[in-house]
């Protein structure tokens, strides 16, 4: 008897899950834009339909005293611990640490070379 409740309860999930799947699909479906044979307007082209696209960070989203803190630790030499402590700030790579390191500090902090890590 449990084998045969087991069966109808599993037979019953792939159902449901299924009905959603085709309401989902349904839902997602695009309407055809009415021709203008047909009386319509057409509607004007979208090259990008959306998305999250995060913009990129700027030194000054950081808080004025860590942007101190950064300055100074680059000016005492320690530019792996200002780097470290942006990197931990934004939550990003250590390369996007370095480079807002160098946008808050400027070409000289690195010595005027390229930032290659």
């Amino acid at each position: 008897m449990s084998l045969l409740f087991m069966l109808v309860a599993l037979l019953g999930a792939v159902l449901v899950l299924s009905g959603g799947t085709y309401a989902l699909r349904r839902m997602l479906e695009r309407p055809k834009p009415p021709s203008r044979a047909e009386g319509g307007t057409s509607l004007p082209s979208i090259s990008h339909v959306g998305g999250y696209v995060p913009a990129p960070r700027s030194p000054e989203e950081l808080p004025s005293s860590l942007r101190t803190r950064v300055r100074d630790l680059v000016m005492a030499g320690r530019w792996e611990d200002a780097v470290q402590l942006v990197r931990e700030r934004v939550d990003g790579d250590e390369g996007r640490a370095r480079r807002i390191v160098a946008d808050l500090c400027g070409p000289e902090a690195t010595g005027g070379g390229p930032i290659t890590r």
